[in-house]
């Protein structure tokens, strides 16, 4: 009898630890910051407190893992988080099911009329409870997602996020394919609780050519249950001290519930045109009636191509070089921290770059700072070697749609963005395709007239690369004639040729070009440092003597990890991990990094 009471006790005991205790003191405030500066006034961000469970056989939903103090089995964590960074393997890529779980009290402030929370990326599937309260759920990486926090309330509450890394036929990239980078899951960017006020901003649009006026739009929403004016007040800073405010009043009013357009325009004179050699910014702040600032840098600065296939930036040519990355860390994986991102930024400012391209929209403040270095940004859809064919799907076109409307809504306000690239080598040409070319032909051009519209391809088989690219303003050509299939560097410049004759007119970058390197060895064995300097001087070289060529973009920054098994064309390959890069993947400089820094330190940018 006296046993059984002990381990009664011991029991009791081992269970107020596991729950009651864990709520025994009141969780802690976000604090008012955000790791980038656009955006609305009232970001908190959920940084502290998180834990984590895997699910491996996904039963955390039928066990109630979402409700309230399920606690159990959660382990604290960091966010962002890669449940899977550590396991470069093929069940690591596979990916699993992972939740996540926070307490917060709600900020004391009585200017919120509303509150949402919003989520810069999760991979792949995000179902989020609040409170208990399932708010919704959202498909795809790399672009946010806001969910209103129905449920909140003052002091303590508790979000917990279902995170399904698996990859879905339905999504971009599609499952059922070979991926080109990690499949890494979970929450990889930052989690803020927003406080909207009165009126809402959304959608800002600020729309500034050299020797025109500046055009702003927006969509403002009331979010009480009472009519509101409809006003907004802009304050202008910029280079040389200049300053301005311009008070809109349409006059009218929001109703509650519902949203209405406001929009202005006004001068800069002598405005300060934005260019990699000077990347002049102003700095928009947008002040509605109950307290809601909304910050917006933007630069004077116009995308445009002569008949000749010239990419202008404000009337002049450029000559844009550059270095691809990937968001990606050792041990960390998908998940970077603030400083990780200032040292990509650091790194292609280093190699004397000023353009890069992703696979897949950067975070937030990777294309702040590509706006103040001026690098100009070449930002893509993960629509990633798909068949032509795949895009019959109309589910599938449906959902590379979205991400690009979502990636021109988020990022149509930053200078450094020149194009929007809506696939990357398609495989085989399809009557899909085209339509898919077409459909975001007008996407882009409603929502974003500013910029190029694009695509990258490989250049060889030419023949392969439809006339129907003709399309678009600029093509983006992948180049590996030297590396792969016992091709070689000397066929780079008549392959350049068929292709302008082929699109004539288009604006053509190499958008990307490079080899693998892991090892020391001679200049003439394929996987040394010593080839890959040479592969890329060669290669340099040729395109700098290649006058109508507007850029070219190396791969890549870093070494990074793609996915089982992946050679890369090196005959002694280190996979999972692409080895192309000019710096390792434990951060030390390659051969080949002076090489390219040299040569694009001989090449300067004109403007």
């Amino acid at each position: 009898m006296r046993a059984s009471r002990v381990h009664a006790a011991l029991a009791c005991a081992a269970a107020l630890a596991a729950a009651p205790a864990a709520h025994a003191a009141p969780p802690p405030v976000p604090a008012e910051r955000a790791l980038y500066e656009d955006g609305p006034s009232g970001r908190y961000l959920l940084e502290r407190g998180w834990t984590t469970r895997a699910d491996p056989r996904d039963v955390g939903l039928r066990a109630g893992w979402q409700r309230p103090g399920r606690a159990a089995g959660f382990r604290p964590v960091s966010i962002p988080n890669a449940f899977n960074a550590r396991r470069l393997d093929a069940r690591g890529n596979r990916s699993r099911v992972q939740w996540y779980r926070v307490r917060f009290s709600l900020p004391p402030t009585r200017r919120a009329a509303a509150w949402r929370l919003r989520f810069e990326s999760v991979s792949v599937r995000a179902d989020v409870w609040l409170n208990g309260r399932r708010l919704g759920s959202h498909v795809g990486a790399y672009l946010p997602f806001e969910l209103p926090a129905r449920g909140i309330r003052p002091g303590a509450n508790e979000l917990v996020v279902r995170v399904d890394g698996r990859e879905s036929r339905l999504d971009i990239p599609p499952a059922g394919r070979p991926r080109g980078w990690w499949n890494y899951g979970g929450i990889l960017r930052e989690v803020y609780l927003r406080r909207a006020g009165p009126l809402d901003l959304d959608t800002p649009r600020v729309t500034a050519a050299p020797g025109r006026p500046v055009r702003f739009s927006a969509t403002i929403r009331n979010t009480t249950r009472s009519p509101l004016p409809r006003q907004a007040l802009l304050e202008l800073t910029g280079p040389g001290g200049f300053a301005r405010e311009v008070r809109l009043e349409p006059g009218g009013v929001v109703r509650a519930g519902e949203a209405a357009r406001i929009s202005g325009r006004f001068e800069i004179a002598n405005a300060v045109p934005w260019s990699p050699a000077r990347p002049a910014l102003y700095v928009l702040r947008v002040r509605l009636p109950g307290g809601q600032v909304t910050t917006i840098h933007f630069g004077v600065r116009e995308w445009s191509r002569d008949s000749r296939g010239r990419a202008l930036l404000n009337g002049r040519p450029v000559s844009l070089r550059g270095a691809s990355f990937h968001e990606e860390v050792p041990g960390r994986g998908g998940a970077l921290t603030a400083a990780d991102e200032d040292a990509i930024a650091a790194d292609l400012a280093a190699l004397g770059a000023n353009a890069a391209r992703q696979h897949y929209p950067p975070s937030p403040r990777l294309l702040e700072a590509f706006d103040r270095l001026g690098i100009v940004f070449w930002e893509q859809l993960p629509v990633w070697r798909m068949r032509g064919a795949q895009l019959r799907d109309r589910r599938v076109r449906a959902a590379a749609e979205s991400r690009l409307r979502e990636a021109i809504l988020r990022d149509r306000n930053h200078a450094s963005v020149m194009t929007w690239s809506v696939g990357d080598e398609i495989l085989r040409a399809d009557p899909a395709e085209e339509r898919y070319i077409r459909e975001c032909r007008r996407l882009a051009d409603r929502l974003d007239g500013t910029r190029f519209l694009g695509i990258d391809a490989s250049i060889s088989p030419v023949e392969r690369i439809p006339r129907y690219y003709r399309l678009l303003d600029a093509v983006g050509l992948s180049d590996y004639l030297g590396w792969y299939g016992g091709t070689s560097v000397d066929q780079l410049r008549p392959a350049l040729d068929e292709v302008r004759a082929r699109l004539a007119g288009v604006a053509l970058l190499v958008s990307e070009f490079g080899a693998e390197a892991n090892r020391r060895g001679p200049a003439r064995e394929p996987g040394t440092y010593a080839f890959q300097s040479s592969f890329l001087d060669r290669t340099l070289t040729v395109l700098e003597r290649t006058p109508y060529v507007n850029g070219w973009i190396v791969w890549l920054l870093r070494d990074y990890a793609v996915r089982p098994g992946w050679s890369g064309g090196n005959p002694k390959p280190s996979p999972p991990l692409s080895k192309k890069g000019l710096i390792d993947d434990r951060g030390v400089r390659k051969p080949a990094w002076e090489v390219v820094r040299r040569h694009f330190e001989a090449q300067p940018p004109p403007g």
